[in-house]
């Protein structure tokens, strides 16, 4: 178990070019390479080649494909690195030091320009190889609207907005911005003995008194919320199927309802299923179908109506398949709670193809956002499911899970290489401010902003993928989202989100995005299963030292905090 802040780590390039100059001379003109040499839980950067010369090649360029299609690829003479230009290669542009960083084939290189010219001149050529093998066709404005839409074509894959992009998202200070932490003090919460067909799955938080340890099975343990973390309880429960002979189930979603007592729970042996359980005791009450128009619907996911929704009475949830964005309500049309094995259905749309949704999260006043498999980020206001007000295009990777702040001007979507955060409010051509979720905001917006690990921590994570990146848990106005967190591998990634918004990003990577690689990187000794905040009741009191979350592994359960 370790911890490191990767704030400064490429500074040893710097260190290391500096060692090698002899006093008194201004060292070598020749693009420089150095690798990182892993050791332990770290590593170092060696000089590779004093003179290393970087190039593109097309692989198809001798082939019947030859003038059609192209498919390119980048080797560095004096470093025996030949790699396929694509997302995998994880690069970063360093603006102020002239460095291009990236992974191939598990090792991480650097090159380091002599001048500011031949920098931009290899930025601007990757930046347009990687387009071409990401969408099939050169980088252009022509081509960026056909793929990205008009909106957005000046903005993603443009290397003329490199200045631009750099840029603070939010110019408000917040009032009391937290300082990031050196490192995360730890506590174990919990420590589990149990075999692989027990362990621990998942976090299910609470607002109330109470947080749920998922295991398979539909078992429990029970945690209890106290301030900066939780504690064991020492109880389990695991919830009985209803109907005789019922077989118990592991659950693919699980939401906390009506005021915390009770849990509606999806199944990945059913889509059509929902699962209605008393925590009190322990048993699900009722097993409902979701249905539209006597036809059996299918259901992925399922989320809050509201961001504050399950610490109240409410019986409306949204849900969402591949193609399909609606509203449910456990009640029927009277009012009553149904007796009716069916779900109440009352509103969305059945999208005829393409869409391929994955997942959802709600603001405060009920603000949806939508993530997709093509990477599309899609807004829906409160009042309506039938149109996206705004649409994000993607970066072709797909969104894996997404969060969104109490007020709803802020988008965190996930992706296995980056998160990426999407400022939502903006100033119309009538200079009036406005919300993307009500208005369209097409390119009026500022540029969204990736989080990602710097290239050294994704070989030492092993380049697993991110998961479930989350924001501060806030469910009352006049508060405000201080922390992310997400998991990779071994390793839980928690960034300042006060500095996000209000930093200048001093780099540049895929898409030609503005990138922050300021984070507090915390290991364990097995995967981690999830990371999430505890509500904002629980958090430390004291500023700064907020960054309260709890940390899942199959078999221990750890409190974070500054």
């Amino acid at each position: 178990m370790g911890q490191a802040q990767s704030s400064e780590a490429l500074d040893a390039v710097n260190a290391v070019e500096k060692q090698l100059k002899t006093p008194g001379e201004g060292g070598s003109k020749g693009i420089k390479l150095f690798k990182f040499v892993k050791a332990g839980t770290g590593g170092n950067w060696e000089l590779a080649s004093a003179n290393a010369r970087p190039s593109f090649y097309d692989a198809l360029e001798d082939t019947s494909s030859s003038g059609s299609k192209h498919d390119w690829f980048m080797e560095v003479e004096g470093g025996d690195i030949d790699v396929h230009v694509d997302q995998d290669l994880g690069y970063v542009l360093d603006l102020s030091q002239r460095r291009v960083t990236f992974s191939a084939e598990g090792t991480v290189w650097a090159l380091r320009f002599p001048s500011e010219e031949q920098y931009r001149s290899f930025g601007e050529e990757l930046n347009n190889k990687v387009y071409y093998n990401t969408y099939g066709m050169e980088n252009s404005e022509e081509s960026r609207t056909k793929e990205l839409g008009a909106d957005y074509a000046g903005m993603f894959f443009n290397a003329a907005n490199a200045e631009q992009a750099v840029a603070p998202m939010d110019l408000e200070p917040e009032p009391e911005e937290p300082t990031t932490p050196a490192h995360l003090k730890e506590r174990r919460a919990k420590e589990d003995a149990g075999g692989e067909e027990d362990s621990i799955l998942g976090l299910i938080m609470g607002a109330g008194e109470n947080n749920y340890l998922m295991r398979g099975g539909t078992k429990f343990d029970v945690l209890r919320n106290v301030e900066g973390g939780v504690e064991d309880k020492c109880v389990s429960f695991t919830l009985t199927p209803a109907g005789k002979g019922a077989a118990h189930f592991t659950p693919s979603k699980v939401l906390l309802a009506q005021g915390e007592r009770r849990m509606n729970l999806l199944t990945p042996d059913n889509t059509n299923a929902l699962h209605h359980a008393d925590v009190e005791t322990g048993k699900i009450v009722s097993t409902w179908k979701f249905q539209k128009d006597t036809v059996d619907v299918p259901i992925r996911d399922i989320v809050h109506e509201h961001k504050s929704a399950q610490m109240e009475e409410v019986s409306t949830f949204l849900g969402l398949d591949n193609n399909r964005l609606c509203k449910w309500d456990l009640r029927d049309p009277r009012g009553k709670v149904a007796e009716s094995p069916i779900v109440n259905y009352t509103g969305g749309k059945d999208y005829s193809r393409g869409t391929n949704f994955t997942c959802m999260a709600t603001s405060g006043d009920g603000y949806v956002v939508v993530g997709s498999q093509d990477g599309k980020v899609r807004l829906f206001s409160s009042k309506s499911l039938n149109r996206a007000t705004t649409s994000i295009p993607g970066l072709g990777a797909p969104i894996t899970s997404v969060d969104v702040t109490f007020d709803g001007k802020w988008v965190v979507a996930t992706t296995d290489h980056y998160l990426m955060v999407v400022k939502t409010t903006f100033t119309t051509d009538k200079g009036e401010a406005a919300c993307a979720f009500t208005k369209a905001m097409g390119g009026r917006g500022t540029m969204p902003r990736l989080l990602r690990l710097k290239p050294e921590d994704v070989a030492r994570t092993g380049n697993k993928p991110f998961r479930k990146g989350k924001l501060t848990w806030v469910t009352e106005s006049g508060h405000s989202e201080r922390w992310i967190v997400a998991s990779c591998g071994k390793y839980s990634v928690v960034w300042n989100f006060a500095k996000v918004k209000t930093s200048s990003a001093g780099s540049l990577s895929f898409g030609g995005l503005p990138t922050m690689m300021d984070y507090v990187l915390s290991s364990k000794d097995e995967d981690v299963v999830d990371a999430a905040f505890v509500h904002q009741k629980y958090a430390l009191r004291t500023p700064g030292k907020d960054a309260a979350l709890v940390v899942a592994t199959p078999h221990s359960l750890f409190n974070l905090g500054g």
